[in-house]
């Protein structure tokens, strides 16, 4: 009796190794139904550290192209928007006016200096009148006269270079503050056009995962610039979108062959090739401390059958190829050496 009991345990035993084998054989990986066209909306940098949705799409509604899908608060950059446009308004009257006192001021400049020149061509004439038809004094007068003239005509015309000195400078400083304005005027509205999103394509919206809370994010919540918001893929050019562990990537190639069953298809199986391995591992701290590497799927065959982004799939990968790929790798830089 305890010789029959000690064979069955022992075929158990080979049972389960055999089992445990097979298994090993294979990789399952988990991964989810996307599109290639896809639409990714990421919150805009605003002008405060975080910015607040206002509106989002229903999840899972189908939209058109064109229709808005997310709404952020923009109350404070409108309110900048408009101040910075009255101050536009303000600095370019401003400029004007500023113009016409400096060109006027350089024109009296040049009046000056005109009067100057006259004076000195006056005093010149009457100094140049020989000193036998006039009186010794007369002529010192003359003299005199001219030389005052001729300062005068020098201090006109540094004044004139003052003048149009400050003109060119304060008309930089007024061009400067214009130029300023309307920077930050085209900034905000550049932010002003990124608050209202328009999909891209027509499908289905996707809400993105909170990296912090791990919960969908919603209308109302804050975020911060460059996190994902949600997403909008096309109903066409499907693919799977997974991530593959970091030990398991050991050996996986770009088109390998896998089989691959979707969660609500589970008696059907199709066939497919890994279209792309990312080589920068990202960490995922939700699911472990390891790194993963993103992977996309793509089906040899279009499935005939209703498929919408979001759904769940099994993607089986035959780990003996995985090997014989490794072996031969390694084999062909044994030969190199």
């Amino acid at each position: 009796m305890k010789n029959i009991q000690r064979q069955i345990a022992f075929i158990v035993l080979l049972f389960l190794l055999s089992a445990g084998t097979a298994f090993a054989a294979d990789l399952v990986l988990t991964g989810s139904i996307g599109s290639s066209a896809k639409q990714v909306v990421v919150a805009p940098q605003g002008s405060r550290w975080q910015i607040q949705i206002q509106w989002m799409e229903e999840e899972g509604k189908v939209v058109e192209k064109g229709q808005p899908v997310v709404v952020f608060d923009g109350a404070s950059e409108q309110t900048q928007l408009v101040n910075n446009r009255e101050t536009l308004d303000r600095l370019e009257l401003e400029y004007k006016q500023l113009k016409l006192s400096q060109d006027q001021a350089v024109i009296d400049a040049n009046g000056r200096v005109a009067v100057s020149e006259m004076r000195v061509e006056k005093a010149r004439i009457e100094a140049s009148v020989p000193a036998g038809e006039v009186s010794a004094y007369d002529k010192g007068q003359y003299e005199l006269a001219l030389q005052r003239a001729m300062l005068e005509q020098v201090k006109a015309t540094e004044a004139l270079k003052r003048a149009e000195q400050e003109r060119d400078a304060e008309m930089t400083k007024k061009k400067v503050d214009i130029l300023k304005t309307k920077e930050q005027i085209r900034y905000l509205e550049g932010v002003m056009s990124k608050l209202r999103v328009l999909a891209d394509f027509t499908g289905p919206v996707n809400y993105a995962i909170h990296p912090w809370f791990g919960e969908k994010v919603t209308a109302g919540m804050n975020v911060r610039p460059s996190w994902k918001v949600l997403d909008v893929q096309s109903t066409d050019n499907f693919q799977i979108e997974t991530w593959i562990h970091e030990i398991d990537a050991v050996g996986l190639e770009e088109n390998t062959n896998v089989s691959v069953v979707l969660d609500a298809y589970p008696n059907k199986t199709y066939s497919g090739r890994i279209k792309s391995i990312t080589k920068q591992s990202e960490l995922k701290p939700q699911w472990s401390r390891s790194a993963y590497f993103p992977a996309i799927i793509v089906f040899d065959d279009n499935p005939e059958l209703t498929l919408m982004p979001g759904m769940s799939a099994r993607i089986l990968i035959s780990k003996r190829k995985t090997e014989e790929v490794v072996e031969r790798n390694q084999d062909g830089g044994a030969d190199n050496a």
